[in-house]
């Protein structure tokens, strides 16, 4: 709960901190760096790890999917910095740099807009803001993706997994329930979603590509 005019300036500082955090391409950088290649107008177009993985090779694509979880990780992490332990206002503000990390991720303005589809920055964010549930999104990832060899269908599952398991870890005791970080959940669940709009076409035509395949 926001009780102070200084803790809605706060929220809104760590929003565009959140957002401008998220909005630098670590694709589009190390694209650039890498191999002097725009990440957007090779393979999917994404500039996030699975696309910079398959297009540029995997060692800069496990290094932007370390630098995407940081995104995500530091934007909460501000968050914690503005309000310490203790601070009723603690969960929405997590909830805000992470949702604005994640926003700032898939729409770049620098960018215009086209950016990756969330799943690690939202990653780096929940690992910080909800860690179990950070688990059961991992586990639900890796199931997902061993079954299918599909990027896209284990990244969704993520977002299951996430919602799944905190709800299932608050009901044990394990994390203690707040409606902000629920609202966290779906609101990049909702982004991740959209982002993979055209991943889900494909799933459903069955032409979506899977790892181990051209």
């Amino acid at each position: 709960m926001i009780d102070s005019p200084a803790g809605l300036v706060g929220l809104l500082v760590i929003a565009a901190v959140g957002y401008g955090i998220g909005s630098i391409s670590s694709g589009y950088l190390v694209g650039k760096i890498y191999r002097n290649v725009d990440i957007r107008d090779v393979g999917s177009g994404s500039t996030g790890a699975t696309n910079t993985f398959r297009t540029l090779g995997p060692g800069a694509g496990v290094l932007v999917a370390v630098l995407d979880i940081l995104k995500g990780a530091l934007a909460v992490g501000f968050a914690q910095l503005l309000f310490p332990p203790g601070s009723p206002s603690r969960p929405v503000a997590e909830a805000v740099g992470a949702v604005a990390a994640v926003t700032g991720h898939c729409w770049p303005p620098l960018l215009r807009g086209r950016g990756g589809r969330g799943v690690a920055t939202g990653f780096g964010a929940l690992l910080f803001v909800a860690t179990p549930a950070w688990a059961s999104a991992v586990a639900f990832f890796a199931v997902a993706l061993a079954l299918t060899r599909m990027v896209s269908v284990g990244s969704l599952a993520s977002v299951v997994g996430a919602l799944v398991g905190y709800l299932l870890f608050c009901a044990t005791g394990w994390l203690t329930f707040n409606w902000a970080t629920l609202a966290f959940i779906l609101v990049a669940g909702a982004v991740v979603f959209i982002r993979h709009r055209a991943n889900i076409e494909r799933i459903m035509r069955g032409v979506e590509p899977r790892v181990g395949t051209s």
